[in-house]
Parts: structure tokens; sequence; C-alpha cells
């Protein structure tokens, strides 16, 4: 017997006869309204994956034994969608998120899919909810696709049945405070990921479990939780952010560096590889992908050598970093935050290119759907 992969042309579509409440762009935060539609595909291992449907939003049913529920069998992706002057939808490289959601569904031994067709699908549910897109600067609709086990069975098995499901969301600065810069600390009792994890993948069990340690920066006067691990404490992200430095080594050489990919805890970020795209490009600085100890970022502050520090992410773009908070002691890059800095540089680029300002190939334009909104 065949089963089916998912596939685009198979996409069937009720439109609500109600539309959902909305709020003034001012009052967006992150995470809270939901928009009319979402996209709903399920899957199971007999017959493969079943038509796709966009259908009103709301609850789903799943069976008490979910996997989901019981062994965290999930993962997911984020993505924003911005309205240019022109009135024309678009995404921000949206086949990275696409290639990153299939290796993450594999590292949870969860369905495998066909990108391009997923993105098609999710093309059509944007631009069925273009009206929800806040059109004001700094605003966007986040995407939340999700894959996860709907396997009805209390045992650990291979997953059986599953359901992708697409949620989009009208969505302010992640951070109330805007373009601001925040404060770390540095966390090496609550590790969010070690070699051999699931670091290096977007599934949900990465980030539940850190939610105490925000809780103890948000206590000990920062923002976010700077994660390190093993002995040598190395740096793996700030928060659910990756995180870059822009230092002098010891011979005074100017580097933008990051922690690198190569011990599987780091996310693979798609503002972390344009970041680092761009640096390479603009040829500034060394841009250099490294596993840091934190004792090295701890002798560049103790140089005077710590020239900006910066997170990244779908959510907050790139997010100003003020201090690193250790043992005690707070640590604080030297250069001026203004418009020379290369965070606010990168940061004027990126969403000039996520806003369609710049025609630039990372920035994709959504086809207008055949689907009417009678």
């Amino acid at each position: 017997m065949t089963v089916a992969g998912l596939d685009s042309s198979r996409l069937r579509v009720k439109i609500t006869g109600r539309s959902l409440p909305r709020c003034a762009d001012e009052d967006l935060g992150f995470g809270t309204v939901i928009t009319d539609h979402m996209l709903k595909v399920e899957w199971s291992v007999e017959r493969g994956w079943n038509a796709p449907m966009i259908i009103p939003a709301g609850p789903v049913g799943l069976h008490p034994f979910a996997h989901v529920f019981h062994y965290a069998v999930e993962c997911y992706e984020g993505m924003k969608a911005y309205v240019d002057a022109n009135g024309d939808v678009r995404l921000f490289r949206p086949r990275m998120n696409m290639q990153r959601f299939r290796t993450s569904a594999k590292r949870l031994s969860l369905p495998d899919f066909d990108g391009e067709e997923l993105l098609k699908c999710i093309e059509t549910l944007v631009d069925i909810d273009k009206d929800w897109i806040p059109r004001k600067r700094g605003f966007s609709m986040y995407l939340r696709p999700v894959i996860f086990s709907t396997t009805p069975w209390l045992g650990l098995t291979q997953c059986a049945e599953a359901m992708i499901l697409v949620l989009c969301c009208p969505v302010g600065p992640y951070f109330k405070s805007g373009f601001v810069p925040i404060k770390l600390s540095v966390d090496a009792k609550y590790i969010r990921a070690w070699p051999g994890g699931t670091g290096n993948v977007k599934a949900g069990g990465n980030y539940g479990p850190t939610v105490i340690s925000q809780a103890n920066a948000t206590a000990a006067g920062a923002s976010q939780s700077l994660f390190v691990y093993d002995k040598h404490e190395y740096v793996t992200e700030a928060g659910t952010m990756n995180v870059f430095f822009l230092i002098r080594n010891e011979r005074g050489v100017k580097q933008l560096i990051t922690p690198s990919l190569e011990d599987g805890t780091i996310l693979p970020g798609v503002t972390r590889q344009s970041v680092i795209e761009l640096s390479q490009q603009w040829g500034e600085c060394e841009t250099i992908e490294r596993m840091i100890p934190f004792g090295d970022i701890k002798a560049a502050f103790e140089r005077g050598d710590v020239l900006e520090i910066f997170g990244t992410g779908t959510a907050a773009v790139i997010q100003p970093i003020s201090g690193i908070v250790y043992e005690g002691v707070e640590y604080k890059p030297i250069t001026e935050f203004n418009d020379k800095a290369l965070q606010v540089r990168l940061t004027n680029f990126l969403v000039s290119v996520q806003y369609g300002d710049i025609d630039h190939p990372w920035s994709h334009v959504v086809p207008k759907s055949t689907w009417s909104k009678r």
C-alpha cells in the first residue's frame, strides 16, 4: 500500500463565518491573539498525510493518551509575515524554516513531509488572514508551525499518528521595552542543552525547563539567562536567542564570535545565519563560530575588549544586550549604543529586507491565493 505525501494540491479551505476579536496594534503583545484560521494536516503510518485543511481557528481534540502529552513528542518553527509598502505579504527565508522543521521532526521520530508543499499551504493561510498583519513598523504576524505525535498509547513507541498545525498571531515587539538593551545573568545550574541532546532542534522540551532559570534571572535584575554548561562553562544561548559577541582579541583584531553548532547544543537560527552571512559580506571584522568558554568572554571584559553583545532570533530579530551578570559582578561592553553600532546597522538592514524596502533574495513574496473569503 502506498502512503500519501503532503500535497498542497489537495488543500481544502473552510472560511469562518464569524471573525475572532482583534485589538489595536499598540496593545499587541507576543503570542496572545490568534487569527481567524489555522492550517491542519493529519498523518497516520497506514495512509500517510491526509488532505491539508485550512479551518476556523479553535480547540483541537486529542486522545488523553496522545504521546505529545506524556513524552513531549513535538517540535515547532517560528516565522514572521510582513506587509510591504505595496501591500504585498512577505516571509523571511521561509525555506530555511521548512528545512529546520523537517530536521527537528526527524530528531523526534516524527513523520517527514515535503517542505515546499507545506510552504505552499502556509502561503495560502497567510494570504487568507493577511488583514490581520499589523502595518506598523516593528509589528508583524508570527507563524507557529508545530508537529506532534497524537498516537493514542501510553507506551513509548514509534509515532503512528501525528498532526501539523500552523497558527497565526499578530504581534508587537517581543520585549515590551522595544529595541532597548537588556541584561543577562549567567546560569550554570539549569542547563538548557548538552551534547547529544536536542539543543540543535526546535523542540518544546528545550524551553519549558528554562522557565525556572528565567525567573531566577528576573529576580537577579536581568531579563534573560545566558546558559553555559560543562566545567569550561561553554556559552550556548541567551534565553530563547542565539548570542553574538563583538570583541577585540588579544592581538587587537576585531572579531564577531558566536557559539558554533559543532557540539549540537545550539539551534541553527535563521537570523543567526543571516547575521553571519552579512558580517562576512561586510568584512568589517573576522566572523567566527567556535566553542566559547565563558572565561574567554570574562577575560575580554577585563581587558576592556568586549565591544558589543546581542541576541538574535525570529521573535526579537536582534536584541541588544547591555551587560552580563556573572557571580555577582556585572560586565558591560564598552561601545556606545548608537546608530554606528554593528548590531544597529545589522538590525536596520534585516528589517528593511523583511519589510521589502530592500530588494533581496531573502525576502519571499507570498503569492495571492485563489481562495475567496466569501
